[in-house]
């Protein structure tokens, strides 16, 4: 996953295109990630900056994040220097993962002054450190203003970075820059190196460049092979590939960027170039701007991710009811199995009574015609010599009965068991697409309720606590044709959606036998919706599902005037039996961009 020199590169050419744009707003939407809206003639866009140790990353994003209702210290601060400044264009530090955000904005007493923001892709050393460069004496970054992490002699002897400091650039690491590498110096250090993986000797000794890059360099130079030796691989085609990785971070040639998908279409590696080296099993999606590459790869890995991380107690949970209703439906179907010797002990008693003037208190055996089959057979039935025939009959008769009835009980207890199961697939599957705090809490609200975690609150607090129940809450999508499309998040929200907010003559999308999500599409009074827009509208129940990897997913289709909700069912849970039923394959891409809340 490597956010390398020549991403960088080619983000910043892209950014650079925004250049004379203002700053409109800033928000800080994590502990260390900040989005700047810039708006100019080219539109609005909004630039993420990321430095987590997880995922960092700088980019422009189209989909809309939750911010938080009190701005953290750092963006307040951003706010103060650079709200309502002109951006002037992005530089990136030679081959290093650094680049320098550069604007013109105004100080408390109305003077022009000049600000830049620092960005650090480096992993866990990521940052993001406004400074003012408004001074010329001081070196490319200017003197700190603050950070978003602030570092001190405690945390690094080598370097610190604290308000009213110097920037100083990350200490070079012991390698070449890759911008000023000649040929002639390639080949020497080459030749000198024959014995070395070709992968190795790229990434040990020149800047810019990633183990992806480097093995992918290598795979080509030796024809195949990403772990072949320097001296296995023709000298000229790796130069060549070398150079043309330098003239993308120079911006003489245009990048290509991509993301690296495997067989279940979950993103594995992005790069600002092709990318061979995984073979045909292997998905390669090329995009138009890496923005929207590196958009595409961390948002769908931080969909996961996230959804686990703020969802793992849920899981546990759930995952033991999950547990705990399959050993019920065992023991049901052993309970089921005994109960079915019911028929057994009817025939013994009919025997019984048959033949009870034939049979004597005392007796523990007696051999009987069994008149119930066509070929009355004789059998052998037990008795007990405590009791007389006629209370023999009656205890066979009473043990009949009391397995049909047990019967009908295990029946009923097995519906029930399997209603629970299918609704316990369906939280999992709200859980793992959750994809706020706020829909986790709206999740642990409906377990609370349905008794399968203890509340925090009193039952009178949950009470007189109102959940968000406004439409706001469901996702919100948009087709080809501009028709609505609303999405429920979880079981209660969508019961709200199909039982109470959608119209009678809007049109009702469910992954067919499977866990999801109800899906609407509003018709709002228009004339029935074109092919296309369905097919949307099924694309999106079958990504909101817990078949979104899958190929030609069945989504049934209907009215909403044709489902029914059973009295005393669980949330989420609906029947139907007019509908229609389509075959889509998700489209993560193409469901993304219709998003609009």
């Amino acid at each position: 996953m490597p956010y390398d020199s020549g991403m960088l590169a080619a983000v910043c050419r892209e950014i650079n295109e925004t250049a004379t744009s203002r700053v409109d707003k800033i928000y800080q939407t994590g502990r260390e990630e900040i989005i700047l809206i810039l708006r100019g003639q080219h539109g609005t866009k909004r630039l993420l900056i990321n430095a987590g140790s997880s995922y960092p990353r700088m980019c422009f994003i189209t989909e809309q994040k939750e911010n938080p209702e009190t701005p953290p210290n750092f963006c307040m601060m951003l706010r103060k220097h650079i709200g309502g400044a002109v951006f002037n264009g992005i530089k990136q530090l030679g081959s290093e993962r650094a680049a320098k955000l550069s604007f013109t904005s105004r100080d408390e007493l109305g003077y022009t002054c000049e600000r830049a923001l620092i960005v650090e892709i480096m992993n866990k050393y990521s940052n993001i450190i406004l400074t003012d460069i408004t001074d010329k004496s001081y070196s490319w970054g200017g003197k700190i203003i603050g950070a978003v992490k602030i570092v001190d002699i405690s945390t690094s002897r080598l370097r610190q970075i604290l308000p009213g400091m110097k920037y100083e650039a990350p200490p070079r690491q012991n390698k070449k820059d890759i911008l000023t590498v000649t040929r002639e110096e390639f080949y020497e250090s080459a030749r000198q190196s024959l014995d070395m993986l070709a992968r190795d000797f790229l990434i040990k000794n020149y800047t810019g460049i990633s183990p992806l890059l480097a093995r992918e360099l290598a795979y080509i130079a030796s024809g195949g092979n990403v772990d072949a030796l320097l001296s296995e691989c023709k000298a000229d085609v790796l130069w060549q590939q070398f150079s043309d990785v330098i003239d993308i971070i120079r911006g003489i040639k245009e990048p290509t960027p991509c993301v690296i998908c495997d067989s279940h279409k979950r993103p594995l590696e992005f790069s600002f170039r092709n990318i061979g080296q995984y073979g045909a099993e292997y998905e390669v999606k090329e995009f138009s701007s890496p923005s929207l590459a590196v958009e595409y790869f961390y948002s769908e890995r931080a969909r996961v991710d996230d959804a686990a991380q703020r969802g793992r107690e849920l899981h546990k949970i759930m995952n033991n009811a999950y547990r705990r209703v399959e050993r019920k439906l065992e023991a049901l179907a052993e309970d089921a199995s005994r109960s079915a010797e019911g028929e057994k002990y009817k025939r013994w008693a009919d025997a019984i009574t048959a033949a009870i003037h034939t049979l004597e208190r005392g007796m523990t055996e007696a051999e009987l015609v069994d008149y119930s089959s066509d070929d009355c057979p004789v059998i052998k039935v037990p008795l007990d010599a405590r009791l007389s025939p006629s209370q023999n009959a009656q205890r066979y008769y009473k043990l009949y009965t009391k397995c049909k009835t047990a019967r009908v009980m295990i029946a009923e207890q097995t519906e029930k068991a399997k209603a629970e199961l299918h609704y316990i697939e369906s939280v999992i599957d709200a859980i793992s697409r959750a994809e706020s705090d706020a829909d986790i809490a709206e999740l642990r609200r409906e377990l609370e309720a349905g008794g399968y975690i203890k509340s925090a609150q009193s039952t009178r607090d949950l009470k007189h606590k109102k959940a968000n129940r406004e439409s706001d809450a469901f996702a919100r999508y948009e087709t080809t044709n501009g028709y609505v499309v609303l999405c429920g998040k979880n079981n209660m929200q969508n019961d709200l959606l199909t039982l109470k907010t959608a119209s009678r003559d809007d049109y009702w999308f469910h992954v067919k036998n499977a866990a999801g999500s109800h899906v609407i599409l509003v018709r709002g009074g228009r004339e029935e919706p074109p092919e296309v827009d369905f097919t949307d509208a099924a694309m999106i129940a079958a990504y909101n599902s817990s078949l979104s990897g899958g190929e030609s997913v069945a989504v049934d289709y209907t009215l909403v005037k044709n489902i029914r909700k059973p009295p005393g069912s669980r949330p989420g849970f609906v029947t139907y039996k007019t509908n229609w039923t389509a075959y889509v394959t998700p489209d993560p891409e193409h469901v993304r961009a219709m998003r609009r809340r």
